[in-house]
């Protein structure tokens, strides 16, 4: 099958990493993996190269957190470079959104943004079939909590709410008072 194809990369540590990261809700090492099997079948009907095609499925997505949705393609594509891969990969990953990003050039490219597209939608039934169970809900939680990007972000959220509650509880004036005293608030 394809694990042959993609092993020396599954054990790199910037795919490793993205068990812990959160892409549409579920884990990116899933999605990634989701990628690679659809890949990995679409690839004969496009007539494309499936040792390309899935490669550049499992790196799509890597660091796509630093670009936004038109422009992490170029990103994940300049990882794809770094990390040796060959120009044929890094071509395919580019246009991996299509129509929101570049159209793809490559028969390669036509398949991953294919492939892209039927992970997300495997992404969220995954995700909605676990809803029953808590399943999801659980898992979310825990990739909110081991993605750094996620984490920073619950934090302010926390801070944010407290400040709410406080100011709800103390009042904007009560508030600003209690910041500059350096005393503890009491409520009312």
């Amino acid at each position: 099958m394809y694990w042959e194809t993609i092993a020396d990369l599954l054990h790199h540590p910037r795919v490793v990493e993205t068990r812990h990261h959160m892409h549409h809700s579920v884990s990116k090492h899933d999605h990634l993996l989701r990628s690679v099997h659809f890949s990995y079948y679409l690839a004969p009907f496009f007539g494309a190269d499936q040792v390309t095609c899935v490669r550049a499925a499992l790196l799509h997505d890597l660091d796509s957190r630093y670009g936004t949705l038109t422009t992490h393609g170029a990103i994940a594509a300049r990882v794809a470079a770094e990390l040796g891969e060959p120009a044929e990969v890094s071509a395919a990953i580019i246009s991996h959104m299509y129509p929101f990003g570049p159209r793809p050039t490559t028969r390669e490219g036509w398949v991953l943004a294919v492939a892209d597209k039927l992970a997300s939608l495997a992404d969220l039934g995954a995700f909605v079939g676990g809803l029953l169970s808590g399943h999801s809900l659980r898992v979310r939680r825990q990739l909110c909590q081991s993605d750094p990007f996620y984490a920073a972000r619950y934090a302010r959220r926390r801070h944010r709410r407290l400040i709410s509650s406080l100011r709800r509880r103390l009042g904007r004036t009560g508030l600003s008072r209690w910041r500059l005293s350096g005393q503890t608030p009491q409520a009312h």
